[in-house]
């Protein structure tokens, strides 16, 4: 049987006192779409740690700057080069005031990023299951 690969997706939001989620444009090169963090779970580490890990490497918000997690909020599947993908969902609401440095980034991916209202990151989103995992964090926090 196949591994399957297991990722993360990480909604960051704030309280401004309207709710902001935070949102990163890819590198042209890898599509040019915005996206929340998300990332591959690595051997031996637990969902958790790669959730503040990959929110640590794509936007420098460190685990003392979090102020609530919501863990597991939603989580689907897909197949992508034949490879199943099992990807959960996280949302980790930070201080309004929050610095975003994606420049620490040794991948390179992002080329910007802005926080939206909940109804324009799911407009801008390109993915339906990124649509429907803000929506559930929107039903998860009520």
């Amino acid at each position: 049987m196949e591994k399957v690969i297991r990722k993360i997706q990480v909604i960051i939001f704030r309280k401004t006192p309207n709710l902001e989620i935070l949102m990163l444009k890819v590198i042209p090169e890898r599509g040019g779409f915005w996206q929340c963090v998300t990332g591959k779970v690595e051997e031996g580490e637990d969902q958790m740690d790669a959730a503040f890990r990959e929110v640590r490497e794509e936007t420098g918000i460190s685990g003392d700057k979090v102020r609530h997690v919501l863990k597991d909020i939603y989580s689907f599947e897909y197949l992508k080069n034949d490879r199943k993908i099992h990807e959960t969902v996280f949302g980790f609401e930070v201080f309004p005031d929050i610095g975003i440095d994606t420049t620490k980034n040794v991948y390179k991916e992002h080329t910007e990023y802005a926080w939206f209202s909940p109804e324009k990151a799911i407009e801008i989103s390109s993915f339906d299951s990124q649509k429907q995992s803000i929506l559930h964090l929107l039903k998860y926090g009520k």
